[in-house]
């Protein structure tokens, strides 16, 4: 009989103890609720091309005056010969009070990979990862577009077309760490 006294005393304990860890829990226990609200207050957001110059023609002319939207532009040259070429200083200008970083140059490779493969298009000025402040922010790109030497056994070959359009993509995102930019 002892034993089943034993047994019956360890089961009654383990009841117990269960029964407090269950009350424990529930007294504890409780419903945390956390509201809040967010805002960008007044911030806007106007990175946008702002002028493109005429362009500087050597050996070109141009097919139409070049033309913009908010953030790419388009270029039509027609070139007379090998090293004629065309050049464009577009203004980029960030007006709003989001600072802004070019993340990607689009429209290049694709104009590029076309015919008349003599014919490319070239951005300097600005380059990927670029920043340009809120409020004042600017920069200008150089869109060259040129008649480049070929290689091989078509170097010498002149194509029926001498002439190439491109539109050209200037990406911009918020920029994450607009900070930075006070110390550069």
């Amino acid at each position: 009989m002892r034993e089943s006294n034993k047994r019956t005393f360890i089961i009654i304990a383990l009841v117990v103890t269960v029964l407090f860890i269950g009350i424990g829990y529930a007294a504890l226990r409780q419903t945390l609720i956390i509201n809040g609200t967010g805002s960008i207050g007044d911030a806007t957001w106007n990175v946008q091309i702002t002028d493109i110059s005429d362009g500087t023609l050597n050996g070109a002319t141009e097919v139409a005056p070049p033309s913009s939207t908010a953030t790419s532009a388009t270029f039509s040259a027609n070139l007379q010969y090998p090293g004629a070429s065309a050049t464009y200083e577009i203004s980029i200008a960030n007006t709003g009070s989001i600072a802004a970083k070019l993340e990607s140059i689009t429209g290049v490779d694709t104009a590029n990979a076309a015919e008349p493969s003599q014919i490319q298009f070239e951005v300097t000025g600005v380059k990927v990862g670029d920043t340009l402040a809120a409020t004042n922010g600017t920069a200008t790109a150089i869109v060259t577009v040129k008649w480049v030497a070929g290689e091989g056994e078509n170097s010498d070959v002149i194509p029926e077309t001498k002439t190439k359009t491109a539109t050209i993509n200037l990406n911009y995102v918020q920029d994450p760490n607009p900070d930075a930019q006070a110390g550069e």
